[in-house]
């Protein structure tokens, strides 16, 4: 049996060009080139492209790919958002990122998400949060058309360690208000006099606080994108813009910054807002001052408002009534100004209004 020529399947022009013409994906195509090898590659090429766009039509894109687009989209949340966000793509295109979108199963889900237990279950959440999204942008696109969603079949698995932060102890609360004057102490006194959040009490300035009507004014928060602080409007949230008491305890550890600029922050004391470093310095410097090793989170002295206030909403309204409206968070902020001073003479639990 004869050799095949390379040129054979090909046909050579008048100027020497040899071409190819074949039907692929129900459409002609020619190839041509002085090199008839040239020829065929082109040829082979087109071959395998499309069978790669077949194989997507039937199996769906790579997993990899429509989480690239999502990851797009992430860019544009808020830099919060992408800090948990991004490490649970990262973790997903690890997992799933060679596979066609549409061949990964509902169970081989349930698997990843149960590799994760370790994890806590905000993690484990946030993870499936990001998995579901991810098919959703395959659902959603007008290139990919996806017809299911894998995630949405999947529920976390269930014993998830819960992440729990103590309360802080009478001992370290007592250090705050003894050493509310020290300048370092300043976050701490703010967290447990307001129950502001991190982002909102470094975003206080002198020209915030009224001191004449005893008032804060939470309107902004700063946040932190890697080192470097961000000044942003509002707060982290809508109802996180608002005016709260301003407590005794706190107008003392002012005092020191009443004649500084409107512009200065009152954590930090200069005109422009702590750096993360900065800020973590100052906190762990006041209590390793007075003996404390290991410094507590500043989510536990926030706590410490937040759970009075709930305490003597409870006893004005009942256990059983759910209030958030800000007339009462003030009255209860109030009342807890009168408690931290120790100006409240009557039991709580005669007020109790009858429903």
């Amino acid at each position: 049996m004869p050799k095949s020529k390379i040129t054979d399947g090909l046909r050579q022009k008048k100027n020497g060009v040899w071409e190819r013409a074949e039907i692929i994906d129900e459409k002609r195509r020619w190839f041509s080139s002085k090199d008839p090898e040239e020829v065929w590659r082109k040829r082979n090429a087109a071959l395998g492209a499309a069978e790669t766009e077949q194989e997507e039509k039937d199996k769906g894109p790579l997993f990899e790919e429509v989480a690239d687009a999502y990851e797009e989209n992430v860019y544009n949340m808020k830099y919060g958002t992408q800090k948990v966000y991004l490490p649970a793509i990262r973790r997903a295109k690890e997992r799933f990122g060679n596979r066609r979108i549409k061949e990964i199963e509902p169970y081989e889900i349930a698997e990843f998400l149960k590799s994760l237990s370790s994890m806590a279950r905000t993690t484990v959440l946030n993870q499936k949060t990001v998995l579901n999204a991810i098919f959703q942008t395959w659902i959603s696109s007008p290139k990919w058309h996806g017809d299911h969603n894998a995630a949405e079949l999947v529920t976390v698995p269930h014993g998830l360690r819960k992440g729990k932060r103590e309360p802080p102890t009478t001992d370290q609360v007592k250090i705050v208000k003894d050493h509310h004057m020290d300048s370092d102490a300043l976050p701490a006194v703010v967290y447990l006099c307001t129950g502001e959040r991190k982002g909102e009490a470094c975003g206080i300035q002198m020209k915030d606080i009224d001191f004449e009507a005893s008032t804060i004014h939470i309107t902004k928060h700063i946040e932190l994108r890697g080192n470097k602080p961000h000044m942003l409007d509002g707060a982290k949230t809508p109802a996180g813009v608002r005016k709260i008491p301003l407590l005794q305890m706190l107008r003392e550890a002012l005092e020191p910054l009443r004649n500084k600029p409107p512009e200065t922050y009152i954590l930090g004391g200069r005109q422009k807002p702590l750096s993360g470093s900065q800020y973590n310095r100052m906190w762990v410097s006041f209590w390793r001052k007075y003996g404390m090793a290991h410094s507590i989170h500043g989510k536990q002295l926030k706590s410490i408002c937040v759970t009075e206030c709930q305490k003597l909403q409870n006893a004005l309204f009942g256990r059983q009534t759910y209030v958030r409206t800000s007339f009462v968070m003030s009255m209860s902020v109030c009342l807890l100004k009168l408690k931290f001073q120790k100006q409240l003479p009557f039991r709580l639990s005669a007020m109790r209004m009858r429903k």
